[in-house]
């Protein structure tokens, strides 16, 4: 399975009106729950609970939540680009512009591990985090991720 392939299209989000990661995983939450056929309080119950270990902020304006949701069938991507920034309490201060939502079944370590590692060195790249900061609709950030997928 390749990236793209995990990526939901219609949870491609741009410029929502969070400001912090709390009400950003509330907004989100029913479009991923439709996405997915479970209940968003499920979902943003799950994400809340993970953020509440540590941040998923990685620093350099990105973010990577991510949580096992049990009944999915395989990994599911999501992405938002929030220009103006959302707080997401991270250790470098920055605010994030850039989220990935990475869920993942329950009985998927190895890929959900694969798939974060490889998220976290991508979105690292200077490059790579301008061509998406300038996407305006989900095919744009499906053509970047598909110019840099990775089969897992």
């Amino acid at each position: 399975m390749k990236l793209c392939e995990c990526l939901l299209e219609n949870c491609v989000f741009f410029e929502l009106k969070a400001r912090d990661k709390w009400s950003f995983f509330k907004e989100v939450a029913p479009a991923l729950a439709k996405a997915l056929g479970k209940p968003p309080e499920e979902i943003q119950r799950l994400l809340e609970e993970r953020e509440r270990l540590g941040t998923t902020a990685i620093g350099q304006e990105i973010a990577i939540p991510h949580c096992r949701l049990p009944g999915l069938e395989h990994i599911a991507i999501v992405v938002a680009i929030q220009r103006n920034g959302i707080d997401f309490e991270a250790l470098d201060k920055q605010a994030v512009k850039i989220i990935f939502i990475i869920l993942a079944p329950d009985n998927e370590s190895q890929p959900y591990l694969r798939v974060l590692a490889y998220m976290s060195r991508l979105l690292k790249n200077d490059h790579f985090k301008k061509k998406l900061l300038a996407c305006k609709t989900p095919q744009e950030v499906k053509k970047i991720l598909s110019e840099v997928d990775y089969e897992f």
